[in-house]
């Protein structure tokens, strides 16, 4: 194998469609990493799951973010800094100044009665994956400042040594090693509107989906799986078997 990099950032995402945490380290099994996307903002006029990429109503989502502790249920945190826990009384009513509508947080699956099962609008990969070559090379060919890696919400973000363009789409079908752990490429990760959403720091900005589009078949980073249950680390070495 041939070493192409190293991991820079690893993130989990609690709540589907929300801000995610920045962490050192994620656990991942062939089902999926621990604590990802295991709730959903959801209407309960519709009982339909929040979709930022699809209704702007839902866009003001990625102006908050979800964390999980150590222990208990996921934690929301909105941009004044007001935090609520999901079975925080307080946050139906925060939910819906937010959104202007009324909004309930609903359980991905089953395993919490306290919570409606909601359906996800999509079956999560258990891996994300983006290189810095990638976000490098979309924003060369759309003239656009450096983009920030938020965008692709990826569960990991290779800073790459060297190699140009859309490099991923190479991996599909191959092998990766993470560290010490050998991950299986399934396929490319066919983008959505979520690139272009504004977020904290972040101009909404169409033309991240248009050249993706345009350039490369509307594919940015890959989906993978492990064979086995893994830990992936900030800072570890990235190897490819192409």
């Amino acid at each position: 194998m041939r070493k192409i990099g190293r991991v820079q950032e690893v993130w989990r995402y609690p709540v589907s469609s929300v801000g995610g945490e920045a962490l050192e380290s994620i656990t991942i099994t062939p089902l999926g990493i621990a604590g990802d996307r295991r709730f959903a903002l959801f209407d309960p006029e519709t009982g339909l799951a929040a979709a930022p990429e699809k209704e702007t109503r839902w866009r003001p989502a990625l102006f908050i973010t979800a964390s999980q502790p150590s222990s208990g249920l996921p934690v929301l945190r909105f941009a004044d800094g007001a935090e609520h826990a999901l079975d925080d009384g307080a946050l139906p009513d925060r939910l819906a100044e937010h959104f202007g509508f009324a909004v309930a947080v609903g359980l991905v699956g089953a395993g919490d009665y306290r919570f409606p099962v909601v359906s996800n609008r999509y079956k999560p990969a258990p891996l994300h994956l983006v290189t810095t070559a990638s976000a490098e090379a979309l924003a060369k060919v759309t003239g656009l400042p450096p983009l920030d890696a938020r965008r692709f919400r990826p569960s990991v973000l290779i800073e790459t040594d060297d190699g140009e363009g859309f490099i991923e789409n190479d991996w599909v079908g191959h092998t990766l090693r993470i560290g010490d752990a050998d991950i299986h490429v399934t396929e490319a990760s066919r983008r959505c509107g979520m690139t272009l959403v504004a977020q904290p720091g972040l101009a909404e900005e169409p033309d991240v989906l248009r050249g993706i589009m345009r350039h490369n078949k509307r594919n940015l980073g890959v989906y993978a799986t492990p064979a086995d249950p893994v830990t992936i680390r900030v800072g570890d070495p990235v190897h490819a078997e192409i």
